[in-house]
């Protein structure tokens, strides 16, 4: 605002215009820069954007730890699972063997030194029967014996299959557990991160009115400075517009640059959102596939490979849908299950009831504003100058008529001492 930097310094007023400086005299709609609107429109209780990012950064060490928790308990299951198949293996064989052996045992195809049944002599590539030994059929007795001795068999492997699987079927709600918290904590991690950006804008727009309520005053001075600058005759009026137009002028320079900066930090506060989640969804998807990659239980793998496709974050909106309301930080054992956590259940009403306003703005630039100023004040100037020349030209010719008052009273004073120093009789 070019005008507003060449005015002349203003000189001090003689006394014969000091009356003119009377507080009365000027105008009385003035208002200080300090009745500017301050940043106190924040509800009570307000918590800023580090509240949700630190909730986000929470729930991302507590998914980490579900994952590992998962890895584990599918490694359990991947073992039971071979070690079922196994004994279902060993059992089938034994049972088909039972009646196999137990046929020879009758037909008296074992050997009277060893005990061994031909097949199983004749599958090591030994004779049969052994030498010296002869083929003996056995009493009933003995065929009750080894079919006794063949079901203990049978029977010990049937309970261990039983064992086993009565252990896959205890694992089996753990890891329900596990994907129903991790599903939760996805949720409740995209309502943080949407949170976080909700606070962001919502900030901004409680800054945008604060910056609206200031325009609004400092445009109505300047229309006050505009209006008076047309008005004045006086040097203190002139010298009070100029005055008023530069604390104007600067007050609106410092609410502009206070608006683009806070239209600067909502942009970062965003952008760094943006990055904290992406760097968060890449640490679970990292570890995921990790712990993916040795899972052996069948079907168990792919869940974790597919994790993060429910960790993206939500369009920006006027409100937030908070999900996540039952996770539990970790925990996923059944005697808690259905536990709703008084800090997740105050975080998700916090996040429900964010209500994200629209920035207002202003409805002239502040360009124009000044441009205004301008004109108004490129009036001032010339009129000013006329004024000081007048008041410089008055003042000469006051200090000029004072210089010739004084002449001529020293001149009178001679006239007179020259007038007594004639008269007769005054001589010595």
């Amino acid at each position: 605002m070019a005008a507003l930097v060449t005015f002349p310094a203003l000189g001090a007023s003689p006394a014969w215009a000091q009356d003119l400086l009377d507080p009365t005299r000027l105008r009385s709609s003035r208002v200080g820069t300090e009745a500017l609107a301050t940043r106190s429109n924040r509800p009570p209780g307000w918590l800023g954007p580090e509240y949700a990012r630190d909730m986000a950064s929470s729930v991302t060490s507590a998914i980490l730890s579900l994952v590992r928790a998962y890895g584990a308990t599918a490694d359990q299951i991947g073992k039971l699972q071979a070690e079922e198949k196994q004994l279902t293996d060993k059992l089938n064989e034994a049972i088909r063997n039972k009646e196999a052996i137990l046929d020879e045992y009758r037909q008296g195809l074992f050997c009277s030194g060893c005990g061994r049944t031909k097949s199983d002599i004749i599958s090591k590539g030994e004779q049969f029967p052994h030498s010296g030994q002869t083929i003996i059929k056995p009493t009933p007795e003995q065929i009750a014996a080894k079919e006794r001795e063949l079901q203990q068999g049978i029977d010990r492997l049937a309970q261990q299959l039983r064992d086993a699987k009565a252990k896959l079927a205890k694992l089996s709600p753990d890891i329900d557990a596990i994907r129903s918290q991790l599903f939760e904590g996805m949720g409740l991690w995209r309502t943080a991160t949407s949170m976080e950006r909700g606070i962001i804008r919502q900030e901004f727009a409680f800054d945008a009115q604060d910056y609206v309520q200031q325009r609004t005053v400092i445009s109505r001075q300047i229309d006050t400075v505009i209006r008076e600058a047309a008005a004045a005759q006086t040097i203190p009026a002139f010298q009070a517009c100029i005055a008023d137009a530069r604390t104007w002028s600067d007050a609106l320079a410092k609410c502009e640059d206070r608006h683009a900066d806070d239209r600067g930090r909502m942009m970062t506060g965003l952008t760094n959102n943006d990055n904290s989640a992406q760097r968060q969804t890449a640490s679970v998807q990292s570890t995921a596939n990790e712990v993916a990659s040795k899972i052996t239980a069948f079907g168990l793998a792919g869940y974790l490979n597919i994790l993060t496709t429910l960790m993206g974050r939500g369009s920006d909106g006027t409100s937030i849908a908070g999900a996540g309301y039952t996770f539990r930080m970790g925990k996923y054992d059944a005697a808690g299950f259905g536990e709703i956590l008084p800090r997740v259940a105050e975080f998700i009403s916090r996040a429900s009831s964010l209500v994200i306003g629209t920035a207002p703005g202003y409805n002239m630039p502040a360009s124009q504003e000044l441009a205004k100023l301008d004109r108004a004040l490129a009036q001032v100037e010339p009129k000013l100058a006329a004024a000081l020349e007048l008041r410089r030209q008055q003042e000469a010719a006051a200090a000029l008529e004072r210089q010739q008052e004084e002449a001529r009273r020293q001149a009178e004073a001679q006239a007179r001492e020259q007038q007594l120093g004639n008269t007769p009789g005054s001589g010595s």
